[in-house]
């Protein structure tokens, strides 16, 4: 199994960017950094813990989950 991949998009570069200064704290805090890429307005993010033979682990979840949080307060809900 690889890493856990989340993609996210945004209406311009500048949006993209802000939301990775954005979350760029947390993965501070935990001591703990995914693999991010950013295309244009597009923001990807692998998360897997190296020191755990790249598996994904609970802390792994825990902040996909947190930035995935901060990315629905900025989108428009149906």
């Amino acid at each position: 199994m690889g890493p856990l991949k989340r993609k996210y998009s945004f209406s311009s570069f500048e949006e993209a960017i802000a939301f990775i200064n954005r979350v760029a704290p947390i993965f501070s805090q935990e001591n703990h950094h995914p693999k991010i890429t950013n295309f244009y307005n597009t923001v990807a993010f692998a998360y897997y813990t190296t020191s755990a033979n790249n598996t994904v682990t609970e802390l792994d979840q825990k902040i996909a989950n947190e930035v995935e949080a901060i990315y629905q307060t900025l989108t428009p809900q149906s």
